[in-house]
């Protein structure tokens, strides 16, 4: 959850928003549910108020599955009030 920008620019840290397979309904806007799909062997939440920037030598395994333009746009949306932006 961050800008290509860095990416590209080998920056050594990534922000990153939790996945937990723990379900909690009517979470919102702390919690955002996604399909189990692709890599993501179950349904999961992703845990809005659990943002953290990690070492990228902390990341060991392959991208799990890509949100949809819509999942992106509504976690963006929770992101934002998570974070007091709006």
């Amino acid at each position: 959850m961050q800008s290509d920008l860095l990416n590209e620019a080998g920056h050594p840290s990534t922000t990153v928003i939790p996945l937990t397979s723990q379900l909690i309904q009517d979470a919102a806007p702390l919690r955002y549910r996604i399909a189990a799909r692709e890599g993501l062997e179950s349904d999961s939440d992703i845990m809005l108020d659990q943002t953290r920037t990690i070492d990228n030598r902390r990341i060991t395994s392959d991208m799990l599955t890509i949100l949809t333009e819509k999942e992106i746009s509504d976690v963006e949306a929770y992101w934002r009030i998570v974070l007091g932006l709006d």
